[in-house]
């Protein structure tokens, strides 16, 4: 004969197992969708943004030193 305890155990165990799943499912997809923004905020600034800016300085180290003492 089975008890009420080992009804409840059973059934609380599924449902455990249930939610855990289902909390796993709505992390992997907030991941994705976090990941699939990031990508293509990246994206954005790195196709808006001129890499031949920061490796040419546009001054030389004349002008450069002129302005700093000024």
């Amino acid at each position: 004969m089975q008890t009420v305890e080992g009804r409840i155990g059973g059934a609380i165990n599924v449902r455990l197992w249930r939610d855990l799943g289902q909390l796993a499912l709505e992390g992997l997809a907030i991941g994705v969708v976090f990941s699939v923004l990031l990508v293509a905020a990246v994206y954005m600034v790195a196709r808006n943004n001129h890499g031949d800016d920061f490796a040419a300085a546009p001054t030389s180290a004349v002008q450069t030193v002129t302005l700093a003492a000024n």
